[in-house]
C-alpha cells in the first residue's frame, strides 16, 4: 500500500512537471510589446516595438521589421500576434533617416537594428529574420549582406538593383525568401518572380497577388497587403515557422496588444488607420480636439511631448497616421479619405464639440488641403499649416479662398508655436 502512494505522488511529480516544461518551452504564456529605445552606430536614438515573452528562459528566434518609405512601425502591428503565437521575438523600429536619399545612415540603421536583436539574451542569434516592404527591400538586403545567420527574409513589393545583391540573393542557398506583390506593382512584381525562380532554398516561398480586389486602390502595395488581403500575415507567419524549424504555433499570447491610447479607425472608404486619441479627464462639457498629422517621415509619436500640455488645457488630441502620401498635385492618393474619416471619428465622439474642431496639416498635404477648403469638405474651425517636408509646396493660407476657417502657417516646425495656437484659438 506504501508502495502504490509513493509511485502515485511521483507520477503526480512527473505529470505536474511535464506539464510545466510544456507550457514554459513553448510559449504557452504572455508575451508584451514593450515601447524600447536603442542607439545607432552615431548615437541616434531609434525608437522601436519589442515582441517578447513575459518571462523568456529559453532563447527564441527573432525577426526584424522595416517599413516602408512612407510607413512606420505601426504597420506592423496586426502582424504580431501571429509572430507571437509561433514563438517568434520581433522588433520594429521606426526609420526616421529612411528617405529618398543615399544617406548611408539608411544602411547603418539597419545593420544596427539587427545587431540590437542579435544582443537580446532571449534570441536565438542563429535563427533570425527581416521583413522588408518597398523602398527599404534593397535596403534591408544590403543590411544582412554576408550575415549568416539571417535565415529568412520576406519581402513586400520590392526591387533590388545591386548585381551582387541579387547574387547574394539568389545564389545564396542559406537564405530563404518569401515574396509578395501584386501585379499592379509592374517591375516590382515581375522582379520579385525572377528573385524566387532564382532562389536555391527549399523554404523560399511566394504570394503573388494577381486578382483585382482593391477596395482602396492602393494595390496591396508593401503593407497594404495586410489590409487588404490579410491571409498574407498567415502565409508570413508559416514560412519563418518553417524556416526556424517550428512544428506548430506554440500558442504564445500578446498580453498586452496596443501600445497605450492607440486606436483604429477607418477612412471613409474602409482602410483602417492607427492613431494616438486622448480626452482631457474633465468631461463636464463637450471639449475642444485637435487633429495632428504627423510631418514627412515621421509618425504619430511625434506629437507625444505636447499631448499632455494640450490634455491639461482641456483640448483632445486625434493624432492619426499618415497611410497614404499626398504628394501629387494631380491626385489626392486618396488621403483626403482619411481626413474624413478622422473629422468624422471626432464628431461621432459625445466628448467632443464639433464646432471647435482644429487641424494641423504638414506641408505635402496643402495640395489636398486647399482643394478641400475650397469645396467646403472639412468642418473644422482652425487649420495650421506646418512647413515639415523635403519639398517646398508653396504654402500660402491667403491664396485659400474660403472665409469660414482660420488660417495659420508656420515656417519651421515649432511645437511651442502650434501649442500656443491651439490653446488661444481653440
Amino acid at each position: 500500500m506504501k508502495s502504490k502512494i509513493v509511485a502515485a505522488i511521483l507520477l503526480f511529480i512527473v505529470v505536474i512537471g511535464a506539464i510545466y516544461l510544456f507550457l514554459f518551452h513553448t510559449g504557452h504564456r504572455s508575451w508584451l510589446i514593450d515601447d524600447v529605445q536603442f542607439q545607432a552606430r552615431d548615437g541616434f536614438p531609434l525608437e522601436a516595438y519589442l515582441v517578447r515573452p513575459a518571462s523568456p528562459g529559453v532563447k527564441y528566434p527573432a525577426v526584424a521589421c522595416f517599413h516602408q518609405l512612407w510607413g512606420n512601425r505601426d504597420d506592423f502591428l496586426k502582424l504580431f500576434p501571429l509572430l507571437a503565437r509561433a514563438g517568434i521575438v520581433v522588433l520594429a523600429p521606426d526609420f526616421p533617416r529612411q528617405q529618398p536619399s543615399y544617406d548611408p545612415r539608411r544602411i547603418s540603421d539597419l545593420r544596427d537594428t539587427i545587431d540590437f536583436m542579435e544582443s537580446l539574451e532571449f534570441v536565438d542569434p542563429d535563427r533570425l529574420g527581416i521583413i522588408t516592404a518597398s523602398f527599404s527591400v534593397e535596403t534591408g538586403m544590403t543590411a544582412i549582406h554576408n550575415k549568416s545567420n539571417v535565415i529568412g527574409s520576406v519581402m513586400l513589393s520590392g526591387q533590388i538593383l545591386r548585381e551582387n545583391l541579387r547574387k547574394y540573393l539568389t545564389l545564396n542557398s542559406n537564405l530563404a525568401i518569401f515574396t509578395i506583390s501584386s501585379i499592379f506593382d509592374g517591375s516590382h512584381y515581375l522582379m520579385m518572380k525572377e528573385y524566387l525562380a532564382r532562389s536555391l532554398n527549399p523554404f523560399s516561398g511566394y504570394m503573388f497577388i494577381e486578382k483585382e480586389q482593391d477596395p482602396f486602390s492602393i494595390h496591396a502595395h508593401g503593407t497594404f497587403a495586410f489590409d487588404e488581403v490579410p491571409d498574407s500575415m498567415n502565409r508570413i507567419q508559416r514560412f519563418f515557422m518553417d524556416v526556424f524549424g517550428i512544428d506548430s504555433p506554440s500558442g504564445g499570447k500578446i498580453k498586452k496588444k496596443i501600445p497605450e491610447h492607440t486606436i483604429f479607425f477607418n477612412s471613409t472608404d474602409g482602410l483602417p488607420i492607427v492613431a494616438t486619441f486622448r480626452i482631457p479627464r474633465k468631461k463636464d462639457r463637450p471639449c475642444p480636439a485637435v487633429i495632428l498629422y504627423p510631418p514627412q517621415f515621421k509618425n504619430r509619436r511625434y506629437y507625444d511631448i505636447l499631448n499632455d500640455r494640450l490634455l491639461k488645457k482641456g483640448i483632445a488630441i486625434l493624432a492619426p497616421n499618415t497611410k497614404r502620401t499626398c504628394r501629387a498635385q494631380e491626385t489626392l492618393h486618396l488621403c483626403d479619405k482619411e481626413i474624413h474619416g478622422a473629422i468624422q471619428h471626432l464628431i461621432r465622439n459625445n466628448h467632443i464639440d464639433d464646432k471647435r474642431i482644429a487641424i494641423v496639416f504638414p506641408s505635402f498635404y496643402y495640395l489636398v488641403a486647399k482643394k478641400m477648403v475650397e469645396n467646403n469638405e472639412i468642418p473644422v474651425k482652425l487649420i495650421v499649416f506646418m512647413e515639415a517636408g523635403a519639398k517646398n509646396y508653396d504654402i500660402n493660407p491667403k491664396k485659400i479662398h474660403h472665409e469660414g476657417y482660420e488660417f495659420y502657417f508656420l515656417k519651421k516646425p515649432s511645437l511651442g508655436k502650434l501649442k500656443y495656437i491651439l490653446i488661444n484659438k481653440l
